[in-house]
């Protein structure tokens, strides 16, 4: 008798066992595809944002004084499987150094979005509202360099080029290693 309880217990344990593998490893599969959709658009910022500003640096080194495009396209990602993990307990199913860079990706991305709030909000308030004004309003005329009022542009396209690549490599890193764990198991 007591044999047979303690062989359906191991029975129940080994299943227990083998059913949070499951689930850990399709968490970790839900989170590498959404990942990777989002690198998909943060690689792109990361490349053709240091275009931008290339353009405008050389540009302006050259005395031209290049007409500054607002930054008005809305850009949201939505961060489904991460969020359904916080509000399920599925981050139990983690370990916890992996978490905290799945975090660290998730608050980068936050940063990165912030960033582009910023520049989208003062593209509003103060880009849009001058443009008519002509390229003296934005240049020193005398030097061709950016007025200190509008110098905020070039420094959020550097920012959110570095948030960008920053948030690309965190994200590359993570789903190799996500993916390497779940075809551990």
């Amino acid at each position: 008798m007591f044999f047979g309880v303690f062989a359906a217990f191991q029975l129940s344990e080994y299943r227990e066992g083998q059913e949070e593998k499951i689930h850990r490893a399709q968490m970790q599969r839900a989170l590498v595809q959404e990942i990777e959709e989002i690198t998909i658009r943060t690689r792109r910022a990361a490349t053709q944002t240091p275009r931008m500003i290339a353009y405008y640096d050389s540009s302006i080194a050259a005395g031209a004084m290049p007409p500054l495009q607002p930054l008005i396209e809305p850009i949201s990602v939505r961060s489904h499987m991460w969020e359904a993990a916080l509000e399920s307990g599925g981050l139990n199913l983690l370990d916890v150094p992996t978490l905290y860079r799945i975090s660290e990706f998730y608050n980068a991305l936050n940063a990165g979005f912030e960033q582009l709030a910023q520049l989208r909000h003062l593209s509003e308030t103060v880009l849009i509202p001058n443009l008519e004004k002509g390229p003296d309003e934005f240049y020193d005329p005398e030097n061709a360099t950016l007025r200190p009022k509008y110098q905020w542009y070039l420094q959020g396209l550097r920012n959110v080029a570095d948030l960008a690549g920053g948030i690309t490599d965190i994200g590359d890193e993570l789903v190799a290693d996500l993916k390497q764990e779940t075809t551990d198991e």
